[in-house]
C-alpha cells in the first residue's frame, strides 16, 4: 500500500514538471505577443483620431451627394406622377369631348358626375364654356372669373395649350373662390369650327396628394413652378406632420430640364431654411415637377453620428489601455484555441478517413487571361483517393486533367468550373475509365473562400436500379417488347435522325385479326401465349434492327428506319403477314392468324410521333373495313370519311341529349274491309340544320356505336306518350307496333321497359304491339324464349319482322309462338314478276296459318299486288300505296278506311 501511493506521488510530481516546463516553453513562443499590443494601441490610438475626422467629413460629402441624388430621383418621380395624373384630367376631357360629339353637344356633366363616370370628382371640376366665357355645363355647380375666360379661350381657339393656369374658381357650396388650376380643350362643331371649351378646374392639392412619405419624412416639400417663376401648388409637412408654409421668395432658375442642388435658404424659401432641391421639367406643360429635403433634417443624423464617434473615440481613448491588457490576454487564448483546432482538424480527418463518402478540397489553377484551366488537389481522404482508384498520398497534388481523361475529363471542368462560378454544383456523373471502381458518382461542389469543396459518393448501385425500373416502365412484361409510352421516345429520335439525314421511315400499325375470338374462347391464359408467338412472329418478319413494340391489346408496332420508297414498307407488310399465314401451334390448339396492317410513313404522313401513330391507325382501321388480313397505307380521303362518321357519332348523342328525334306512323290495313289495323311507329331524326334525317342514313350507325340501346329506350316512351295523348282526344284506337332492334332485345330487359313505359304513361298494355327480326330470335335459347313470354304476359303482341330474311325454321317458330309475322318486302315485289316470288309467299301464308298467325305484306306498292296477296288469303298489307309514314295528328287515323279495288284484266 505503502509501495503504491509513492509511485502515485512521484508520477504527480513528473506530471507537474511536464506541465511547468511546457508552459514556460509557450510562454517563450509567444512573448511577442505580450510586446506588441501596448506598442500597437499608441499606433491605433494616433491614426484612428486621424482617420475618424477624415472620415466625418467623408460621410457629409457623401450623405450630402446621395441627397443631392435622391432629390433628383424624387423629382423625377414626381414629374412622371404628374404626367399620369395629367393623362387621368386628358381622359376625362377626351371623354367630354367624345360624349359631346356623339350627343351633338347635349351633354349633362352633372349627370354624368353622378353615375360615377367622372374620375377624381372631388379633386375634379370639369365644365363647359362658350366663347363668351359662360358655364353651359358643369360637375358641379361653377362660376368662371371673366379674366380666366378672357385667358383661356382666345388660345383654346388658336389650338394653344392651356396649362396649369390660376384662378380663383367658385363652386357652389364650397365656401366663396378658391384657388384652383385650369385646363382647357377646344370643342368643335361638325363644320370644324370652335363650339365650346371644355375646362377643368382642379385642386391644387390634387397633384401634391399621392405618396409623397419619402418627401415628407425628411421635413421636404412637394412644388410645381412655372416656367414664368409663379408657383402652382407647393406642399410641405414635418416628419411629424406639421404643415409649413415655405413660399418661393423669388423664382429660381430651373430652365434646364432636371437637376438638383443644395440653396441657400434665405435666398429662395420664406422661411429661411436650406434646402435640397431637385426638379425635373414636364415638357408640354411649361411647369416643373420640385422636392425640396430640409439641409438640417437629412443631416440630423450626421451630427448625431458626430457626437457619438467622438464620444466613442474619447471612451476608446480611455479604455484603449486597458483593452490592450485584455487583447494580451486574448491573444494568448487564441493561441491556445489554435492549438485546440489543430487538434479538432486532426480528429476530424479520422472521422472523414472512416466515412463511406469522399472529400476532396480543390485549388483553381488560372490562366494568363483569367480563366480556369485546371483543379488541383491540396487534400483529400482515404475514401476520395479510392473512388479515382490512388493512394493519398499520391493524390494530393495532382490536377484533375492528370486524373481523367477524354470526355470524362471535359465533363469533370465544365461542372467544376460551373460551382466556382455560381458557388455551388450538385451532379451525377458517369462512364468514368474502367479501372476506376465507380462507374457514376454523386458530386456536391462548394466554393469555400478560392477554393472548391467536393463530396463524392459512389452511387453506382442506384443508377443501376434506376435504370432498371426504367427499363421496366418502357417494357411490356408479356412479351418482353417495348411498349407504347418508349416507342413515343424512339420516334421523336427517329424523325431527327431522318431530317438531319434526309431520310424516310414506315410505321406499321398491326392489328391481329381473330385474336378476340380465341381470348374470350380460350381465357386470357390462351390470349397471353397467342400474343407471346405474335411477338416472336414479328421480329421473325423484319429486319433485326427494326423496332417491334406492343403498343396494347392485340396491337403492335413497328418502325423501319431508312426506307426508300412505300413499296419498302410493301414489302414489310407482306412478310409479316406471310409470317401470321403460317399455323400457330400452341397448347390450346392450332391456329391461323391475321394481320391488318396501317402504314403511314415519314414524312408524307406526319412529321410528329402522335401524328405518325394516329394516321397509322387511321390506315388500319381502313384495312379491316376493306377486308381484314391486308394491309392500307395512309389516305387523307378516308381519314375525312372516318371524321365525318365520328362528326355523325357525335351528332347522334347530342340528338338523344337534345331530343332531335320524332316517330312517324305507317298505317297496316286489313285486306277484306280496308280498314286500319295497326300502325308501324317508324323513329325519324330532325336534323337542326339537315332537316328529316332518313333511317337508312343513321339507324345502322346506332347499332354499330350501342346507342340503339339509348334509342330503343326513347321509341317506347314516345309512342306511349302518343298512345296516352290519343286516349285523351279520340274515341276508338288501333294499336301501335314498335320495332325492337337485336342488340336491344338481346342487352336490355325489353319487358321491363314496356312495363315501365306503360305504367309511366297509363296505356293498355293491348295498344302496343312489338316487332322483332329474325336475327333477333336466331338463336332458339331459353333466353329469347323467356324474354318473348315476359312481353306476352304483359298483354303485348309479337310479331316477326322481315320474315324471309333470316333463318327461322318452322320448329323455331312454332316454339317462340308468335302472334302474326310480316313478309319481307323483297317477297313482294317479286309478285307478279316470277312465278316463285307467289311460290315463296304461298308457303308463307300456309305456315302461318298453320301456326294460327296473322299474315302481314309489307312494301305493297301497286294494286296487282294486292290482288295477288288476297288471292293467297294473306290478312293485311301496309306500304305506299296504302301511305307513307306520316307525323302523328290530334286524332289517330282509325276512321279511314281504303279502297282497294281488284285490278282490271
Amino acid at each position: 500500500m505503502y509501495r503504491k501511493l509513492l509511485t502515485y506521488l512521484r508520477a504527480r510530481v513528473a506530471t507537474a514538471r511536464h506541465a511547468r516546463a511546457g508552459g514556460l516553453a509557450f510562454w517563450r513562443q509567444h512573448i511577442w505577443r505580450l510586446l506588441a499590443w501596448p506598442m500597437g494601441a499608441l499606433v491605433v490610438l494616433g491614426l484612428g483620431w486621424i482617420v475618424l475626422f477624415q472620415q466625418l467629413e467623408v460621410e457629409r460629402r457623401q450623405l450630402e451627394f446621395k441627397t443631392l441624388q435622391d432629390a433628383q430621383i424624387l423629382a423625377n418621380g414626381y414629374a412622371e406622377r404628374l404626367g399620369r395624373e395629367i393623362d387621368t384630367i386628358e381622359q376625362t376631357a377626351r371623354f367630354v369631348k367624345y360624349d359631346w360629339e356623339s350627343r351633338q353637344g347635349d351633354v349633362h356633366l352633372g349627370y354624368a358626375d353622378e353615375q360615377g363616370l367622372l374620375l377624381h370628382s372631388s379633386r375634379l371640376v370639369v365644365a363647359l364654356i362658350d366663347a363668351e366665357g359662360r358655364v353651359l355645363t358643369s360637375s358641379a355647380p361653377t362660376t368662371m372669373s371673366p379674366a380666366a375666360a378672357a385667358y383661356i379661350l382666345p388660345r383654346v381657339q388658336s389650338g394653344m395649350p392651356v396649362n396649369f393656369f390660376v384662378d380663383n374658381v367658385a363652386i357652389e357650396g364650397g365656401g366663396g373662390p378658391r384657388h384652383r388650376l385650369l385646363f382647357a380643350w377646344e370643342l368643335s362643331d361638325r363644320d370644324g369650327r370652335f363650339a365650346a371649351a371644355v375646362v377643368v378646374a382642379v385642386d391644387p392639392a390634387y397633384f401634391t396628394m399621392g405618396d409623397a412619405e419619402p418627401v415628407f419624412r425628411q421635413d421636404g416639400l412637394l412644388a410645381i413652378v412655372g416656367d414664368d417663376g409663379l408657383t402652382r401648388a407647393l406642399r410641405s409637412e414635418g416628419p411629424a406632420g406639421t404643415t409649413r408654409r415655405p413660399a418661393f421668395v423669388h423664382a429660381p432658375a430651373l430652365g434646364m430640364a432636371a437637376g438638383s442642388a443644395l440653396v441657400d435658404g434665405p435666398a429662395w424659401f420664406g422661411d429661411g431654411r436650406p434646402r435640397f432641391v431637385g426638379w425635373a421639367h414636364i415638357d408640354r406643360r411649361g411647369v416643373s415637377a420640385v422636392v425640396g429635403l430640409d439641409y438640417e433634417t437629412i443631416l440630423a443624423p450626421w451630427h448625431a453620428m458626430r457626437r457619438a464617434w467622438t464620444n466613442s473615440a474619447l471612451l476608446g481613448t480611455v479604455t484603449i489601455m486597458l483593452f490592450a491588457l485584455l487583447a494580451m490576454t486574448n491573444s494568448l487564448r487564441l493561441a491556445r484555441r489554435d492549438r485546440e483546432l489543430r487538434v479538432i482538424r486532426e480528429t476530424y480527418r479520422m472521422a472523414t478517413e472512416a466515412s463511406n463518402e469522399g472529400f476532396y478540397m480543390l485549388r483553381p489553377q488560372w490562366d494568363e487571361w483569367g480563366a480556369i484551366e485546371d483543379f488541383e488537389v491540396i487534400d483529400c481522404n482515404r475514401r476520395a483517393a479510392e473512388l479515382v482508384a490512388r493512394e493519398r498520398r499520391d493524390l494530393i497534388g495532382k490536377t484533375v486533367t492528370a486524373l481523367y481523361e477524354g470526355d470524362t475529363r471535359e465533363t469533370r471542368m465544365d461542372s467544376l468550373r460551373r460551382a466556382m462560378e455560381s458557388g455551388y454544383n450538385e451532379v451525377t456523373l458517369g462512364r468514368p475509365q474502367e479501372h476506376f471502381p465507380a462507374k457514376w458518382v454523386h458530386l456536391k461542389m462548394f466554393r469555400y473562400g478560392d477554393n472548391l469543396a467536393v463530396s463524392a459518393r459512389d452511387v453506382t448501385e442506384e443508377r443501376a436500379h434506376a435504370e432498371e425500373l426504367l427499363r421496366r416502365s418502357n417494357e411490356d412484361p408479356l412479351t418482353r417488347l417495348p411498349n407504347r409510352y418508349w416507342v413515343e421516345g424512339h420516334l421523336r429520335e427517329a424523325i431527327a435522325r431522318a431530317e438531319r439525314e434526309h431520310t424516310m421511315f414506315a410505321l406499321l400499325f398491326i392489328d391481329l385479326d381473330g385474336f378476340k375470338a380465341i381470348n374470350d374462347t380460350w381465357g386470357h391464359a390462351a390470349g397471353d401465349e397467342l400474343l407471346r408467338t405474335a411477338a416472336l412472329r414479328l421480329k421473325e418478319a423484319v429486319r433485326p434492327h427494326d423496332c417491334v413494340t406492343r403498343f396494347g391489346g392485340d396491337e403492335f408496332v413497328v418502325v423501319i428506319e431508312h426506307v426508300t420508297d412505300a413499296f419498302d414498307a410493301a414489302q414489310a407488310s407482306e412478310r409479316i403477314q406471310r409470317v401470321f399465314r403460317r399455323t400457330i401451334r400452341m397448347s390450346y390448339g392450332e391456329y391461323v392468324l391475321g394481320a391488318s396492317i396501317g402504314i403511314s410513313l415519314f414524312p408524307t404522313d406526319g412529321t410528329e410521333p402522335r401524328t405518325l401513330l394516329q394516321n397509322a391507325d387511321v390506315a388500319m382501321y381502313s384495312a379491316k373495313t376493306n377486308g381484314r388480313g391486308s394491309y392500307r397505307f395512309f389516305d387523307g380521303k378516308f381519314h375525312d370519311q372516318l371524321k365525318a362518321r365520328l362528326e355523325r357519332i357525335r351528332e347522334l348523342r347530342h340528338a338523344l341529349a337534345d331530343d332531335q328525334f320524332v316517330m312517324y306512323y305507317e298505317p297496316r290495313v286489313d285486306l277484306a274491309d280496308g280498314s286500319i289495323t295497326s300502325l308501324e311507329a317508324l323513329v325519324r331524326w330532325i336534323h337542326p340544320t339537315r332537316g328529316v334525317v332518313s333511317p337508312a342514313e343513321f339507324v345502322p350507325l346506332v347499332e354499330e356505336t350501342g346507342l340503339v340501346l339509348k334509342l330503343g329506350d326513347l321509341v317506347i316512351d314516345k309512342v306511349c306518350a302518343q298512345l296516352a295523348l290519343w286516349a285523351k282526344n279520340g274515341d276508338k284506337l288501333v294499336p301501335v307496333s314498335i320495332n325492337i332492334s337485336p342488340r336491344q332485345f338481346n342487352d336490355t330487359d325489353v319487358a321491363q321497359t314496356l312495363r315501365r313505359a306503360l305504367a309511366l304513361h297509363a296505356v293498355d298494355p293491348r295498344l302496343v304491339e312489338v316487332e322483332l327480326t329474325e336475327s333477333s330470335v336466331m338463336n332458339e335459347t331459353a333466353s329469347v324464349v323467356g324474354a318473348i313470354q315476359a312481353i306476352r304476359q304483359i298483354g303485348i303482341k309479337v310479331l316477326l319482322d322481315d320474315f324471309g330474311t333470316g333463318y327461322s325454321s318452322l320448329s323455331q317458330l312454332y316454339k317462340l309462338n308468335f302472334d302474326g309475322l310480316k313478309i319481307d318486302r323483297a317477297f313482294i315485289v317479286q309478285l307478279g314478276k316470277t312465278e316463285g316470288g307467289i311460290v315463296i309467299v304461298r308457303a308463307i301464308v300456309t305456315m302461318a296459318r298453320a301456326l294460327a298467325m296473322r299474315v302481314v305484306a309489307e312494301g305493297v306498292e301497286t294494286m296487282e299486288q294486292v290482288d295477288m296477296l288476297r288471292a293467297l288469303d294473306c290478312d293485311e298489307i301496309q306500304g305506299y300505296l296504302v301511305s307513307k309514314a306520316m307525323p302523328p295528328a290530334a286524332l289517330q287515323p282509325v276512321a279511314r278506311n281504303f279502297v282497294l279495288m281488284e285490278a282490271d284484266g
